[in-house]
């Protein structure tokens, strides 16, 4: 069963364009040392119905792809979504699902996670948390690590 962790920030005033950092949180170093490729979408929600449109985000992604996220990264290197190495210029006002994606060199999707932010003046950055998708298991199958740890990962470039 998937943990959901939601971050409702409190609104302030402001309607103007605010630059958001997001933090990715990985289960175990294991499951980063399997991703390769990250990537970041923006989704809009309604504060009066969609506070919990991350479960839907996350299953719709799964199953049908990204469809129209209001801002995306490309897919990057994986060791880019460390310490908060990604970060949007400009968010809309209003809340947002920011939904994190983590694929392997063979594009499967191996971990996901969302989580529902307002962007506001000296808020904190936004933390997705992510967990292994049913495909985990079956896409490490059989696959051996090559690296130790992530910042081997991350400066000698192994698997």
């Amino acid at each position: 069963m998937r943990a959901w962790l939601i971050v409702i920030a409190s609104l302030v005033g402001g309607c103007g364009l605010t630059p958001v950092e997001v933090d990715v949180t990985f289960p175990r170093e294991e499951n980063f040392l399997y991703a390769d490729f990250g990537q970041l979408l923006v989704y809009p929600v309604d504060p009066a119905e969609g506070l919990g449109d991350c479960p839907d985000l996350l299953d719709q992604v799964e199953s049908t792809g990204i469809g129209m996220p209001v801002l995306s990264t490309d897919r990057l290197p994986i060791c880019d979504f460390r310490s908060g190495g990604v970060s949007f210029g400009d968010v809309p006002p209003g809340p947002h699902a920011y939904l994190m994606l983590a694929y392997d060199d063979a594009d499967n999707l191996l971990l996901d996670g969302c989580t529902i932010a307002e962007a506001y003046e000296g808020a904190p950055a936004v933390e997705v948390r992510l967990f292994p998708t049913s495909d985990y298991a079956g896409a490490i199958a059989g696959r051996t690590l090559t690296c130790g740890n992530a910042n081997d990962k991350c400066t000698a470039g192994c698997r």
